[in-house]
C-alpha cells in the first residue's frame, strides 16, 4: 500500500506476476486497459524500485539493486539506466528496507542498513551541489540505542525508514520487541534533515501526545502507528504528516491518526464508535492531496462495524469525513491475500489484492489463488472530489 503501482502520468502500471511457469514480474502493464505492455528491461537489475513522482521521468524507475549497493534511475520504456550512484554502505532491502518513499518531488531518498542511514540527493541544485552527474551523498548517520526495552536497551530492529514527502524529515520505524505491547510495537522516531544533509533527532514538543512509557520522550519519539504512510497535508500549510493505525492500547481516538512530524501533535481522523480495525493505509494519491486511504479489517470479531472489509478514503482535516469505495471480499488469511489498497495518483482507482473469495455470492474464487483488482470510481460528469460508486475490474 505504500508503492504506487502507477506511473506519474497514470499511463503505465507496474504489477507483480508470480503465477505460472511463464511469469515475468514484474510485469508492465497499460494503466488504462491493464493490457500486458512490457517485461522486465533484461539489463534492469531491479530489486526495491519506486516509480519517479515527476511527470518529467513519467517512464524512469527508482531502484536499489539485489546487492544493495547501487541506486539508479532507469528507463523502464527504454531499458537505459539514466543515472547511478554507488552507495556508502550496502542497503538493506532496499529502499527504507522496502517500505519506503522518495520525496514529493523526486530528489531525496534515504538508504539504510540494520544501525546506518543515509540520504542522497538524486537531482542536486544551485546553490548546494552543480546539478546531476555530481554525486551528492550526505553523512552517514548510525543509529543510537533505541531503548524500547529494558531488558535490551541495544535491540532495535528497524522495521522501515522513509524520508518524508518535503525530504525535511526521516520517519524511524522499529520492528516490535517483546511478545506484548506497552509502548514496544510501532514505534516511530523522527529524525531531521538539514541542508547538508546532515541528520539528527526531531525535536518534538513536549505536551504532543505519545503513549504509555514514551509520553515523556520527546526526543524525535510521537505517537506509536501502525502500517502508517507519509503526506503533506493541505489542511495544515502543506506540513509533512505521518497517517496510519492507532497503536497505543488503551487509547479512545479513531482508528485512523494522523501525526504532525514538525511537533509530533496528533490528530484523530475517525470516529471510533462501532469502527473496524485498521488494516493497512495509503498515501499514494498524491494528485489528490488530503486523503488518505484505509483497508479496513475484516476479522470475525468486527464483523457488523462500520467499513468492515472496505476500503474507504478518510479526508485529512480531522472532520470525520469519509468515502466508501468497496468491499474487497477476501478471506484476507494469508499475507498475500490481504487487500493492501493503494490508490491511483488522482485518487480516483483503488489496486487492491484479493482472493476473492467471502461474500461474493457464486462469483467466489479459489483461497489458493490470490489477484490484483481496481476499484474505478471515475465518471466523465463529475468533479474531482465527488466520487460516484465504483466498479470493479479483476487484473488477473
Amino acid at each position: 500500500s505504500k508503492q504506487q503501482p502507477w506511473n506519474a502520468t497514470g499511463t503505465l502500471i507496474s504489477i507483480e506476476n508470480r503465477g505460472g511457469a511463464a511469469a515475468s514480474s514484474p510485469l508492465l502493464l497499460d494503466g488504462e486497459t491493464y493490457q500486458p505492455v512490457g517485461t522486465p528491461c533484461s539489463a534492469y537489475d531491479t530489486y526495491d524500485y519506486r516509480w519517479h513522482p515527476s511527470p518529467d521521468h513519467a517512464n524512469e524507475q527508482i531502484n536499489v539493486n539485489r546487492a544493495g549497493t547501487e541506486l539508479m534511475w532507469f528507463d523502464v520504456v527504454r531499458c537505459v539506466k539514466t543515472r547511478t550512484w554507488t552507495l556508502p554502505f550496502a542497503a538493506n532491502y532496499g529502499i527504507g528496507s522496502g517500505e519506503g518513499n522518495v520525496s514529493a518531488d523526486g530528489r531525496f531518498v534515504v538508504i539504510s542498513d540494520a544501525s546506518r542511514m543515509v540520504v542522497v540527493d538524486m537531482d542536486p541544485r544551485a546553490p548546494n551541489a552543480p546539478a546531476y552527474p555530481h554525486q551528492r551523498i550526505g553523512p552517514v548517520y548510525t543509529l543510537p540505542p533505541c531503548s524500547l526495552e529494558v531488558a535490551a536497551p541495544t535491540d532495535c530492529r528497524i522495521g522501515n525508514i522513509s524520508i518524508s514527502p518535503s525530504g525535511r524529515y526521516i520517519d524511524v520505524k522499529y520492528g516490535a520487541v517483546g511478545t506484548s505491547c506497552d509502548t514496544l510495537c510501532d514505534m516511530h522516531r523522527i529524525f531531521e534533515v538539514d541542508t547538508n544533509l546532515v541528520i539528527r533527532p526531531h525535536r518534538m514538543a513536549n505536551t504532543s501526545l505519545r503513549c504509555g512509557s514514551f509520553a515523556n520522550r520527546p526526543n524525535g519519539w510521537v505517537f506509536p502507528l501502525k502500517h502508517a504512510d507519509m503526506a503533506l497535508d493541505p489542511f495544515d500549510n502543506n506540513e509533512d504528516v505521518l497517517i496510519g493505525g492507532r497503536a497505543c492500547p488503551g487509547s479512545t481516538l479513531g482508528r485512523v491518526v494522523k501525526v504532525r512530524l514538525r511537533d509530533g501533535h496528533v490528530t484523530s481522523l475517525t470516529d471510533p464508535a462501532n469502527e473496524a480495525g485498521y488494516a493497512h493505509g495509503s498515501a499514494r494519491a498524491t494528485g489528490r492531496p488530503g486523503w488518505f486511504y484505509v483497508s479496513f479489517d475484516r476479522s470475525p470479531s468486527y464483523i457488523g462495524r462500520r467499513f468492515y472489509g472496505e476500503l474507504v478514503a478518510v479526508k485529512l482535516d480531522g472532520s470525520g469525513s469519509v468515502q466508501r469505495f468497496g468491499h474487497y471480499h477476501s478471506t484476507a488469511s494469508v499475507y498475500r491475500a490481504q487487500a493492501h489498497g493503494v490508490p491511483s495518483p488522482d485518487g480516483r482507482r483503488i489496486l487492491f489484492a484479493s482472493d476473492w473469495a467471502q461474500d461474493c455470492g457464486n462469483g467466489c474464487g479459489s483461497t489458493s489463488v490470490f489477484g490484483g483488482y481496481v476499484l474505478d470510481a471515475r465518471d466523465s460528469r463529475d468533479g474531482q472530489d465527488s466520487i460516484p460508486p465504483a466498479g470493479v475490474k479483476n487484473l488477473r
